[in-house]
């Protein structure tokens, strides 16, 4: 009879390395990015693992002796409780083509595939939820632009590109990823990217949801080598946003350049690859100020060691006002402690 309990890989070092063991035996690296982890155990053998961050399933793994059977169905009903019991109503999954069948038979929908990886949801308002409704914000506007940034935070930089892309399209949407695991929480970042861009009366500020996938919850724990990471994340990107073009007429996406980055260079290369002809993809240079490209991790930076007049001169009126403000300098003073901000905003 299996039974399935917690392993407590953050406070016991054997079970933690037991854990590792487990999993690279089935070819997946094991992934510290989680919340809690959990293994299906059988006269005290540990015969499946799975972990959850947030509604996100990972580092999913079944003994080989027990796959195809109901063990991987047991983990995976149990993890999707877990979620649920947080108070989520959706629940998400990346996992090997192979898989794909087990996670469809419990409910799950495929959203995208893109070489070894599948992404899969199950919620109550899913991705053709989102899709219909973007249809309904663009159904009068058949030739657009799209812009994807984090805005950690809003920035002179984000401001220019926002700016060209506004002088050069008809309309624009500015997406603002939507996941709450940046230092700025996401409610803010929307909202000063709708201020800092409130002047162009052609720009609409569109949420992500969770269907524009961060590098810090992307799954890289069974692609075979590091360097594919990045390519494979650009080409889900690509993917999903593909699917997000079409529902909304968008024809072109602008991005920034980053010319010392070689992650970037690489991302915006399968960017162009999978969009292709579909959707033009104009790679815009970086706004500089002091013969250095602006950014958000300079601002955060500067704000770190309190150096406003650094911060003037690298992000809008409309941000600057947000963090004098009697919230935003709690935001502040949380990010100068090493936290982040989590009060609600």
């Amino acid at each position: 009879m299996s039974d399935i309990r917690r392993i407590p890989t953050k406070r016991h070092r054997d079970e933690y390395d037991r854990w590792v063991a487990f999993l690279n035996a089935a070819s997946i690296r094991h992934e510290d990015n989680v919340d809690a982890t959990y293994g299906v155990y059988e006269d005290n053998r540990l015969i499946a693992t799975g972990s959850i961050y947030r509604n996100i399933l990972k580092c999913i793994a079944v003994c080989k002796d027990y796959t195809g059977g109901p063990v991987l169905n047991q983990l995976i009903s149990f993890l999707m409780s877990e979620v649920m019991e947080q108070g989520y109503t959706a629940v998400y999954v990346y996992t090997k083509p192979e898989s794909v069948v087990s996670f469809k038979y419990l409910g799950f929908k495929e959203i995208a595939t893109v070489e070894d990886l599948v992404f899969l949801e199950k919620a109550v308002h899913g991705f053709d939820e989102y899709l219909n409704k973007l249809k309904e914000l663009a159904h009068d506007k058949p030739d657009s632009s799209a812009i994807v940034m984090n805005a950690n935070p809003f920035t002179k930089g984000h401001q220019y590109l926002v700016e060209y892309a506004s002088q050069h399209s008809e309309h624009v949407y500015v997406f603002v990823l939507s996941e709450d695991i940046s230092e700025f929480p996401a409610a803010v970042r929307f909202n000063l990217v709708k201020a800092g861009t409130a002047h162009l009366k052609n720009v609409e500020v569109v949420e992500t949801g969770n269907y524009m996938v961060s590098s810090q919850t992307f799954p890289s724990y069974f692609l075979k080598e590091e360097a594919d990471v990045t390519y494979v994340h650009a080409s889900l990107d690509a993917s999903i946003f593909r699917q997000v073009a079409q529902a909304m007429h968008i024809t072109k996406r602008f991005v920034g350049e980053e010319p010392y980055s070689q992650a970037t260079a690489i991302y915006n290369q399968a960017l162009s690859s999978i969009l292709n002809s579909e959707i033009e993809l104009e790679i815009i240079p970086r706004k500089e100020f002091d013969h250095e490209v602006i950014s958000a991790s300079r601002v955060r930076k500067a704000l770190k060691i309190n150096d406003l007049e650094t911060v003037k001169k690298l992000v809008p009126e409309t941000t600057l006002e947000y963090l004098v403000s009697d919230e935003g300098q709690h935001l502040v003073h949380e990010l100068r402690n090493g936290g982040k901000y989590h009060d609600k905003v």
